[in-house]
């Protein structure tokens, strides 16, 4: 048998959890694929933006869209 499950909201002690339950059966193979979500994406992409520094913070829209020729 064949079982595929999403899981959204998981946290680390859930994975846990599940990991702990699936090592009770060891003739079954398991994997965990972790995906980011949109924002843990961002987040990471302004972080080495500000690393990098290359961040840029913009007072209003109006001087966000001069920035970017909008």
């Amino acid at each position: 048998m064949v079982v595929n499950m999403t899981i959204q909201n998981a946290d680390n002690a859930l994975v846990s959890a599940l990991k702990s339950v699936c090592k009770l059966y060891p003739e079954a193979k398991v994997s965990i694929k972790k995906q980011s979500s949109h924002a843990d994406e961002l987040k990471a992409e302004i972080l080495e933006e500000f690393h990098n520094g290359t961040l840029n913070t913009f007072a209003s829209m109006d001087e966000y869209d001069v920035a970017h020729g909008l």
